[in-house]
């Protein structure tokens, strides 16, 4: 039995538009491994959605006069068409708010607590005096203690990624009215018993480490060692799943709780059919796509939830946590509203310019710097002159003497050239380092470059010299072939354009570079890419 591959990307939370930070630290890297996995020939599902509930859903809300509900399906349809515009390959993008979601949030909530894994916590909870409402962990912000970050929530510090109690923040504030008369007051919630799960998810860790990204592995394996502690998983709100257990009814699930859930949720969304296929099989692979502030809810909880639950639904079996990208000049903040998100970066530059520079740049092991320089220097130097050149001169020298082309194959050197890049690729993508194939392609069109500088085929052409001139061409096509279907997950419609002059008019597979050469120029050429002047420049810096 073949392969079978459920690939997810952190759902996105729509309380505002996702900027380019949240697609290249998740969805980017998914779609380009889904795409992989198709051109591979390996069944797969690509599942994405957007993440509903929480209160800055509810708040976002109330300041455009709005229910959350609406508030957040007008999100989803906006997210929804941004991603498309970004040319994302999802099997399904799906939203959290749905009954098919609801369903198995209390199927595998009903579970853990049956099999003695939820456990009852007397807590002391923020409450805003001013607003009169017990405030979320997220809706509180103060000094961090551990790094002294200025902004970390009450659950998390995005500086250091520590995970925090509202109690531990300094000079706590409330984000509602901005008020710090906040007082912490006794309220009854749910938790997931992790140190019960401990066993389960210490052998979990110990089992996918190899297939872990390392700052997974290594924040996962230090909170194990300081020990795991009960998480809550409802909250005193009203806008979210509500919560189907005897005196906790006016209480609903907490965010994170339903998000998780959410990847088979959305899997039914889509076909309960399948996912019955996909998620109850013995022999599935789950990848998960995050970015490192994910990495909890990933690494323990979920697995916590699965293993603890124990209704057999596939554990992940990758898990890749990115870095995160840090802008200078150019801003993106979708917690404050600002910068350049997913939506407004698609009229600065196209998909297919976005999609190569991001993942030119993807934090695949450390942070990565973002600049208007560093966009210049992808597309114009590398895109247009390292890439588009290739392709554009190969093609119409070709053209233009194609009675001195033959059928000819092509020489060793060029040969064992490609089936190294090949091979790399492959590996690559398989241990999901994206980036990594991305230079391979890279490296493909600076050989072939090399040839036509050395080799001088334009010269060969004018002096007849039909076999000097079709060896050497011979070898720059079957390099420009190979770019052409190597390139896809990155920017499938210039690997679309490229293929047409080979006679592949469908989506391409690996499989195509085993066949012959059939070189078949169209009539009309067209620019492979364009590059971006002082205009673009100006519209980036505007989002500082």
């Amino acid at each position: 039995m073949g392969r079978r591959v459920i690939v997810t990307s952190a759902l996105l939370y729509i309380n505002g538009m996702p900027h380019l930070g949240n697609f290249i630290g998740a969805v980017l890297p998914a779609d380009l491994y889904s795409r992989y996995l198709k051109m591979a020939g390996i069944e797969h599902i690509f599942i994405c959605g957007s993440d509903q509930h929480g209160t800055p859903v509810e708040l976002s809300a109330i300041r455009n006069k709005t229910d959350p509900e609406k508030f957040a399906d007008m999100m989803h349809e906006r997210t929804k068409a941004a991603l498309e515009k970004m040319e994302c390959d999802f099997t399904y993008y799906g939203k959290t708010h749905t009954e098919e979601n609801k369903k198995v949030v209390y199927r595998l909530f009903e579970a853990l607590d049956r099999n003695g894994y939820i456990s009852n916590e007397e807590t002391v909870q923020a409450y805003c005096s001013f607003d009169k409402r017990f405030i979320p962990d997220r809706m509180i912000e103060g000094k961090c203690p551990h790094c002294d970050g200025m902004h970390a929530r009450g659950d998390q510090c995005d500086d250091c990624g520590k995970l925090l109690d509202p109690q531990d923040l300094i000079d706590p504030k409330c984000t509602i009215c901005g008020n710090s008369k906040i007082e912490f007051r006794s309220t009854k919630n749910l938790a997931l018993d992790l140190p019960k799960l401990t066993e389960n998810i210490t052998s979990f860790v110990e089992r996918i480490k190899g297939s872990m990204s390392k700052n997974a592995l290594n924040k996962t394996t230090s909170y194990i060692e300081l020990g795991l502690k009960p998480r809550q998983i409802t909250r005193d709100l009203k806008w979210g799943f509500s919560v189907p257990k005897e005196g906790f009814e006016d209480k609903v699930f907490y965010v994170w709780f339903d998000a998780v859930i959410g990847y088979i949720g959305i899997t039914n969304e889509w076909s309960e059919e399948e996912a019955e296929r996909y998620w109850l099989g013995n022999d599935t692979e789950l990848v998960h796509f995050m970015g490192k502030d994910n990495i909890e809810f990933h690494t323990m909880m979920w697995p916590g939830i699965l293993s603890g639950a124990r209704l057999g639904y596939a554990m992940p079996t990758r898990i890749m946590a990115y870095e995160y990208l840090n802008s200078g000049k150019i801003k993106f903040s979708k917690s404050r509203g600002i910068g350049l998100n997913i939506e407004n970066a698609i009229e600065v530059m196209s998909a297919e310019q976005w999609r190569f520079v991001l993942s030119y740049l993807l934090p695949e092991t450390s942070d990565t710097e973002f600049s208007e320089e560093l966009i210049f220097e992808i597309v114009n130097k590398i895109m247009n002159d390292k890439i588009g050149n290739l392709i554009n001169r190969a093609v119409v020298i070709s053209s233009r003497n194609g009675s001195l082309l033959s059928a000819g194959g092509i020489s060793a050197e060029a040969g064992d050239k490609l089936r190294m890049a090949l091979d790399s690729y492959r590996e690559n993508f398989e241990n999901a380092r994206m980036r990594e194939s991305l230079k391979r392609i890279v490296e493909l069109a600076d050989y072939g470059n090399e040839i036509m500088s050395m080799k001088r085929p334009w010269e060969l052409a004018k002096a007849g010299d039909a076999g000097q001139f079709s060896a050497v061409m011979s070898d720059v096509l079957h390099i420009c072939k190979y770019i052409g279907v190597m390139i896809w997950p990155y920017t499938p419609k210039a690997s679309a354009a490229i293929l047409y002059n080979f006679g592949i008019r469908s989506e391409p597979r690996l499989s195509m570079l085993s066949g012959s050469l059939g070189f078949a120029p169209g009539e009309n050429q067209v620019q492979l890419f364009s590059k971006i002047g002082d205009k673009e420049r100006e519209t980036l810096l505007g989002f500082g």
